[in-house]
């Protein structure tokens, strides 16, 4: 009778591409947090090895590499957040939600 090796997980999930491309082909509004704490509202136009375009309304265009990114979430679930009814989803005193990507 012969063992056999347990094959090793792999490196790469793929989650953070499938991630951006889920976002990309939706035009999602994003909010990326920078290492400093400034917030990015924009879509993500294109992705690559190390950084993102962010496409924005009204401002220039921004070119952000992702090691300066905190982490990002989507902008519809930013807190204090008022639905078409006048209702907020969350209250201030609510926990933050989990963020969608973090590095």
């Amino acid at each position: 009778m012969q063992m056999r090796k347990r094959q090793p997980p792999p490196t790469e999930t793929h989650a953070e591409i499938y991630y951006y491309k889920k976002q990309i082909d939706a035009h999602t509004p994003m909010v990326i947090v920078l290492q400093e704490g400034e917030e990015i509202e924009g879509t993500i136009e294109w992705y690559d090895r190390g950084a993102l375009k962010i496409n924005r309304r009204s401002v220039p265009n921004l070119l952000v590499l992702k090691r300066n990114i905190k982490y990002m979430y989507k902008a519809e679930e930013r807190l204090g957040k008022v639905e078409s009814d006048g209702r907020s989803d969350q209250h201030p005193e609510d926990e933050a939600s989990e963020p969608a990507f973090e590095n």
